[in-house]
């Protein structure tokens, strides 16, 4: 391929935080920049035969099913019990290998200039008895995007992630901070002045884009998360 490629994780302070929208929506920003761009959800629990998260992806895209979402190559791992991979893999006899996942990124990576990829509830959830997301995120070099909430508890959750991939010296490309739903203005307020903190707290650069609706990817400054993973890969950051 004689573009750079650029592949991009997209992580959650928990579960059911919009990980699935801001990927779906930042894919689109970059088709309608004119980029190739595809998404892969390395595991999606509560689901059987094709993935929800996979489809939503599109739909917010504007695109079809491709022939890798088709085959498995964006989701190769799927169980029908809503539980951690790691127990939903278990309730099905079989395991999660980071050799199969490693698989959809190359072959993603060959089609595709920018590759979204986007695990499975919050970050330290497990995919195998010794591998967790965020371990497999470090291991394979992955700048992440992390996705936050003004829900009750998300100041401490956000903090909680942003040690971890500190920890771990996981480059962060930027904070999402989603407000869909209905939360009381005095906490989606303090939330956001403290997700400010916390990054600055963990010597983060301030990128934190505020998602305020969840159905246009014009909606947030995409363009911050698309410069900053331009200079990661290109040693600026």
């Amino acid at each position: 391929m004689t573009q750079t490629q650029f592949t991009l994780a997209v992580g959650g302070i928990d579960t059911d935080v919009g990980k699935s929208y801001v990927t779906g929506l930042l894919a689109r920003y970059l088709g309608q920049l004119g980029h190739t761009v595809t998404t892969l959800k390395l595991v999606q629990t509560g689901c059987s035969g094709m993935s929800d998260d996979i489809q939503l992806h599109r739909q917010l895209m504007g695109q079809p099913l491709s022939d890798f979402d088709r085959d498995g190559t964006t989701c190769p791992y799927l169980f029908p019990f809503p539980a951690s991979p790691l127990l939903a893999a278990r309730m099905t006899g079989s395991s999660i290998e980071a050799a199969v996942l490693d698989q959809s990124l190359h072959t993603l990576r060959q089609r595709h200039q920018w590759l979204l990829v986007e695990g499975a509830g919050g970050l330290l959830v497990p995919l195998a008895d010794d591998l967790l997301l965020l371990d497999y995120y470090a291991s394979r070099h992955l700048p992440l995007l992390l996705v936050s909430t003004p829900r009750l508890g998300s100041i401490n959750h956000t903090r909680l992630s942003l040690e971890a991939i500190k920890a771990r010296n996981i480059p962060l490309l930027g904070l999402v901070y989603n407000l869909y739903g209905d939360h009381p203005r005095e906490i989606v307020q303090d939330t956001l002045v403290e997700c400010r903190k916390a990054l600055a707290d963990y010597g983060c650069a301030q990128r934190l884009i505020i998602l305020a609706d969840i159905r246009e990817s014009s909606a947030a400054a995409w363009q911050v998360v698309v410069d900053a993973a331009r200079d990661m890969t290109n040693g600026k950051n």
